[in-house]
């Protein structure tokens, strides 16, 4: 949304704002008064409050801060900067927070006057006052006061006499009135500081015309009848609540104490209506529905909410969903019902956490949705009333439903619920409770899925990171993998977390889900320091100027470096053994897009995919960038969620890096078979590889090693398609990108004889197809190296003995570039046939 309103500059007159916008402001039921604008509208905290208003649910106040402090002051203008980009919104005359958070009230008052246009469309009408008290006449005006006089005509000059008999006019007036006993700020209450005008007054453009004043005489004091007025509204109030009528126990017991009950039973006798009748009389509609009469029947003696509570495990997901729903479509209704009396607050919440207790993890979202709303809801409709509530008695009744969960997953589902009841300074309260409500396992889960919702500039880190540091090494596994869980969302928010000392005690860790946080936190540890300007500027993309040799850059260079280093072999002793799939697929995961950094981080890459299943290498080598997906791999009362997606764009940045090292590895292990997973990540190296910008050298060092294997792979039906596009790679390589390959043509032509020898109609049928279109290829092409290639081929077959050039198909293949036709030295044969031979293959 964007506006052209424009908006003139005003210059403000003391502290005070136009009367418009603060009857605009009231209005809007802020969580906190605006009693000094210059302090209380400084910090951006109740400016995004405005802005949420007419932005329901875009602006998020959890990240937002009601404090005074410099950085909590530039995080919330910070904030709401990126909400008017990511919405559109245009303020005019706005260009930035700059002078406001220098504490310039001019800019802020200007700023105040443009919202309000941009948001309601009005203009705000400079008053003549504040005009002329901000013109240079003013200024320049004599310090001796006159007095003048209103009339119809005009301002007129005030004699002395006149003044003589105002004033005692005005003494006689204060003594026919001296017995009420009204004090003078009452009597007083519309006089205003007199101010200096001057003669040139009657220069302005303006005038004022009085056409009819109306009065009505007042009896009394006012302070009688404004104490008679406020006794009517109570007694008002009191007929409009609502009578809480009594169902069952468990509704019965309120927070409130004894001798609350009895000091309102009176009001409670004289309600109609409570929330658990509404609730029961939608209960009753609903049930009444043609869907739902056969398959939804409430308990005998009981009322509808009291089965809906005991019954909502076993009852269809359409009526229990469509109920919530219900409740959350006619939100603004109960919340302003509810809100009448805190009593019908409490029942609510009580209701709602008895059904989040009987629903199983699987369907509890959409009641926890429905609290997640009401409670933020009701912080904007009642901040006060919300906190001191959720304070003493909803966060004790949760703190209950984490510790009766069996599954972690409802715990986290709980735990973020108290999220939407927080706001910024509240959070020390909430975890001061929860602490000393709930023992120091399920405390340091609280603290754990927290975590995952601070901001990076939140204040609360360092108190987080504590418990972290105390039980990250902790001989309780759950403990420890809290601690873990901590100091990983930490890394993520760019807080520093010091654990270089303990990176290799925290590795050998050998439960699983332990195991994984390590290798997610060295990961973002690495990350960190990849993020470091020396490490951007001297190892990522080294400047002109600092290309040379420098001993001070060698020494920054060698100790960034040492870290990555440090880190990663923390992540490699974490990840092996490969014996858990949930362990493999994190830590390819989180390393995929450090391969380019880390040496040892590759070699644990190649690793981890030449010992997977083909469903995971798979998934690890062609997954496409989307959204990132959690789950919980083991739904126990131990696990938290992990990544379920890799971006494999990471990995193809490196595909010549992981293929050199996956040579190395066949260089060294003299492997007779290359397995299934050996060439599928060399086919799809061979496939992400531009080998035309590659080292010379390192292409001939990679035909050298992989040739036999690619050849010998066209007479295994398994991997026949792998090997098929791999031998044309390395006849492009020789062919097109001049890569030297020695024996080419005998490796070529033993593949043919081995084809044969396999005895398999595939395998043979493939090896006819791709000479004939190797042939067809070389008659396409202007270059002879082709064509004398596959003539080596032919007299390499012609040479042996028994020939494969007998067989009729082989023979037929090679007659378009070949003069002279192939003489069978057995005539009476029609098959080759080939006998066992006691050396390898590949021996010439």
């Amino acid at each position: 949304m964007s506006s052209n309103t424009n908006t003139q500059a005003f210059q403000p007159v003391g502290k005070a704002l136009p009367r418009e916008i603060i009857k605009w402001i009231q209005g809007l039921d802020l969580s906190y008064s605006v009693k000094d604008p210059r302090r209380d509208l400084s910090n951006g905290f109740l400016i995004a409050e405005i802005f949420s208003r007419y932005y329901p649910g875009r602006v998020q106040m959890h990240s937002f801060d009601n404090s005074q402090k410099d950085e909590r002051r530039q995080n919330n203008y910070k904030q709401l900067e990126l909400f008017f980009k990511k919405n559109d919104i245009v303020v005019p005359n706005h260009k930035g927070f700059a002078e406001i958070l220098d504490n310039d009230w001019n800019a802020l008052y200007n700023f105040l006057v443009s919202i309000y246009s941009f948001l309601t469309q009005r203009k705000v009408i400079n008053p003549p006052l504040a005009s002329y008290v901000n013109s240079k006449e003013f200024a320049t005006s004599t310090q001796n006061t006159q007095t003048f006089l209103l009339k119809e005509k005009g301002i007129e000059k005030l004699q002395e006499e006149q003044k003589q008999e105002d004033q005692f006019q005005k003494e006689q007036l204060s003594e026919k009135h001296a017995p009420l006993s009204v004090s003078s700020k009452r009597t007083n209450f519309m006089r205003v500081p007199s101010k200096p005008i001057s003669q040139n007054l009657e220069n302005l453009n303006y005038q004022i015309e009085v056409k009819n004043i109306s009065y009505r005489p007042v009896q009394g004091s006012l302070l009688k009848l404004k104490e008679e007025q406020q006794q009517q509204e109570k007694q008002q109030e009191k007929l409009n609540s609502n009578n809480d009528r009594q169902i069952q126990d468990s509704f019965q017991k309120t927070p409130m104490d004894e001798n609350k009950r009895e000091a309102t039973s009176t009001r409670e006798k004289q309600l109609d209506k409570s929330i658990y009748d509404i609730l029961n009389e939608a209960l009753s509609q609903r049930q009444q529905f043609p869907q739902f009469v056969q398959t939804v029947q409430f308990k005998q003696n009981a009322t509808a909410l009291q089965s809906f509570i005991d019954l909502i495990d076993i009852y269809p997901d359409d009526f229990v969903n469509g109920f919530f729903q219900e409740l959350i479509t006619q939100k603004e209704a109960y919340i302003n019902f509810i809100f009448k009396d805190t009593n019908e607050v409490w029942k609510f919440f009580k209701f709602t956490f008895q059904c989040i207790q009987n629903l199983p993890v699987q369907r509890v979202h959409v009641c926890i949705d429905l609290v997640n709303q009401f409670g933020a809801r009701s912080l904007q409709k009642d901040a006060l009333k919300t906190r001191s509530l959720f304070l003493e008695f909803f966060l004790p009744e949760i703190c209950i439903l984490i510790k009766q969960s069996v599954f972690f997953e409802k715990k986290q589902l709980l735990i973020q619920m108290i999220c939407s009841f927080q706001e910024p300074m509240f959070k020390y309260q909430v975890i001061s409770t929860m602490k000393s409500n709930l023992s120091v396992e399920h405390f340091m889960q609280c603290l754990a899925v927290f975590s995952s919702f601070e901001q990076e500039t939140s204040e609360l880190w360092n108190e987080m990171k504590r418990y972290g540091y105390i039980y990250f090494s902790s001989s309780s596994t759950s403990l420890s993998s809290s601690a873990l869980a901590i100091l990983c969302n930490a890394a993520k928010a760019n807080s520093q977390v010091k654990i270089d000392k303990h990176v290799m005690t925290l590795a050998k860790n050998r439960w699983w889900q332990n195991r994984c946080l390590c290798v997610i936190l060295f990961s973002e540890m690495i990350r960190a320091v990849i993020k470091t300007p020396n490490y951007q500027n001297l190892i990522k993309s080294p400047q002109q100027g600092q290309k040379f040799f420098s001993i001070e850059n060698d020494r920054i260079i060698s100790d960034l470096k040492a870290q990555v280093n440090h880190f990663s072999k923390g992540i490699e002793i974490a990840s092996l053994p490969i014996d858990s799939d949930i362990l493999m697929t994190q830590s390819l995961i989180h390393i995929v897009d450090l391969l380019g950094d880390s040496k040892i981080l590759l070699e644990l890459f190649v690793k981890i995919i030449l010992e997977v299943s083909q469903e995971s290498r798979q998934w690890a080598l062609f997954s496409q960038d989307q959204p990132d997906e959690y789950d919980f791999f083991i739904p126990s009362d131990k696990s938290f969620k992990f990544k379920l997606n890799i971006n494999s764009q990471y990995v193809k940045q490196v595909s010549f890096s992981i293929l050199l090292h996956l040579v190395e590895l066949l260089n060294t292990q003299k492997l007779l078979n290359l397995p299934l997973g050996h060439f599928e990540l060399l086919h799809w190296c061979f496939q992400n590889t531009d080998f035309k910008i590659q080292n010379m050298e390192s292409c001939e060092q990679i035909a050298k090693v992989t040739k036999e294997y690619v050849y010998l792979g066209l007479s295994d039906p398994t991997i026949l398609l792998y090997a098929n596009d791999l031998a044309k790679q390395l006849l492009d390589l020789q062919f097109k990108a001049e890569v030297q390959i020695e024996n080419h043509d005998k490796i070529f032509a033993n593949s043919i004889r081995l084809a044969l020898k396999a005895e398999n109609d595939q395998v043979l049928n493939n090896i006819v197809e791709f000479i004939e279109n190797l042939v067809a290829e070389s008659g396409q092409s202007a270059s002879d190296g082709l064509k004398n290639f596959i003539r080596s081929v032919y007299d390499e077959l012609d040479q042996m003995n028994p020939s494969p050039l007998s067989n009729p198909k082989i023979s037929k293949c090679f007659e378009r570039v070949n003069d002279r036709p192939y003489q069978s030295p057995h005539p009476d044969v029609s098959d080759v046939q080939v006998q066992d031979e006691q050396q390898s293959d590949f021996q010439y």
